[in-house]
């Protein structure tokens, strides 16, 4: 049985780490096959007008992208055994991360959390209206949901492996029930001839490319924190593995379904809800609520977790049981909001604004300057080599606020997350070598 974590932001010693690729696979799928994700996968089709195919293979492109910058980030977990928000000191400086990064993460992961209890609420109410004819309201739903997955947070990574090992596979049962609701619906507007040439959908530049940065800044988003899942791996070799197929698959099965529903309806409800249309058996639909309601549990346990090491990150005498119940009350507080899943398209877009120029310098920093390799002792020394301008890598915050403002001046159909995180990039590597004279002329580079 999970028993409570005691580590903190300190490395994971090497002896613990023994997580293996299969490990990583099942923990990241159980997290991505979400119900927010299906609901993000109709939106590609309403809002975005791409048919079925093209919002599949948009989708993993799109993941595929994000995860070439994530992977290398990934691999400082089991390379030193630290989490994501500790290993950016070495690139934005101590302060630097513990404001921004760590902040920002924060305020990210929140999203997340508060999302999917929303978005499992609508499912709940749907699926309990189909079967006792009593439609309870969205926010009490959404509120007890999250405060009961936060309450499991708070034990910390041993409970995330424990829980992922059942929502596996339930939610490939799931994937099964819905694709076999799909193909044997009587509805003419389901027919898989007529879903896959998506009729009422028309490709177009603009809305594939604003999709695309949709799906590359909100996966970026986990920069800070994907090494919190790694940090336990064995090996880079396993994190490649795992992490990347675990995401990609997740990102066709999640689209797939999602984008189906809404090909066929023209609605962006969501899969969880369209079920209730497709058939009246008791036991099917109960099945989807078990399953929803697990799946949403496992992923939140790891958005509530995330929130604590963001936490304890900029403020370690928390320690991270309790920065992961701090934070999850805010997060149970945001379950109240339903404009967050209402408006999903548009906050997740937004969400990408601060990821790709953050992408963007981090990468460079660690792939090209430093050259994957940190000092893990002087990430916890305040005046160590990582101090940089008063704990602050000031070309770094530069770099990162001009990325802002060209992400929000480019239009979607230039892939602004490309522009973003380039610009960003770019401006470092101008930026660094002028930071880096200045330090050695005062001695402290």
């Amino acid at each position: 049985m999970p028993v409570i974590e005691e580590i903190g932001i300190q490395p994971v010693p090497r002896e613990q780490r023994t997580g293996t690729w299969a490990d990583l696979f099942a923990i990241n799928f159980a997290f991505a096959v979400n119900p927010l994700y299906f609901v993000l996968g109709a939106l590609a089709v309403t809002e975005f007008g791409l048919p079925l195919w093209w919002a599949v293979l948009c989708s993993v492109l799109g993941v595929l992208l994000a995860f070439a910058i994530l992977t290398p980030l990934a691999q400082v977990g089991s390379d030193y055994g630290i989490p994501g928000q500790v290993s950016l000191r070495a690139f934005l400086g101590i302060w630097g991360a513990r404001g921004l990064s760590s902040g920002y993460r924060t305020i990210a992961a929140l999203y997340w959390f508060a999302a999917q209890a929303i978005t499992a609420a609508y499912a709940v109410r749907a699926l309990v209206d189909a079967l006792a004819g009593v439609r309870p309201g969205i926010v009490p739903v959404a509120v007890g949901l999250a405060a009961v997955q936060a309450l499991l947070a708070v034990v910390g990574f041993d409970v995330i492996r424990y829980v992922s090992k059942v929502v596996l596979p339930l939610g490939l049962a799931f994937v099964g029930v819905m694709l076999g609701l799909y193909l044997s619906s009587n509805d003419p507007r389901f027919a898989v001839g007529r879903v896959f040439h998506s009729p009422d959908q028309h490709l177009r530049w603009a809305g594939f490319a604003a999709w695309l940065t949709l799906i590359v800044g909100s996966t970026l988003t986990f920069l800070p924190s994907v090494a919190d899942i790694t940090r336990y791996t064995r090996t880079r070799r396993d994190i490649r593995i795992g992490l990347v197929a675990s995401s990609a698959l997740a990102m066709v099965v999640t689209t797939f379904v999602g984008a189906y529903a809404a090909a066929a309806t023209g609605s962006g409800k969501g899969s969880f809800e369209v079920v209730t249309t497709l058939t009246g058996s008791k036991p099917i639909l109960a099945f989807v609520l078990l399953a929803l309601v697990i799946q949403v549990t496992s992923v939140n346990i790891g958005n509530a977790y995330q929130v604590g090491l963001s936490l304890v990150n900029a403020a370690p005498r928390l320690g991270r049981p309790f920065a992961t119940a701090v934070g999850a009350c805010a997060g149970i507080a945001l379950a109240a909001v339903p404009d967050l899943v209402d408006s999903a398209a548009s906050w997740t877009t937004r969400l990408g604004n601060v990821s790709a120029p953050l992408a963007g310098v981090v990468i460079v920093e660690y792939l090209v300057i430093k050259r994957q390799q940190i000092d893990v002792e002087a990430l916890f020394d305040p005046r160590g080599r990582y101090r940089y301008v008063g704990g602050i890598n000031v070309a770094a915050m530069i770099s990162i606020a001009i990325g802002v403002g060209v992400y929000s001046l480019v239009p979607d159909s230039l892939v602004k997350v490309a522009w973003g995180g380039g610009v960003a990039a770019l401006v470092y590597l101008l930026l660094q070598p002028v930071q880096q004279r200045w330090l050695l002329a005062r001695g402290s580079g």
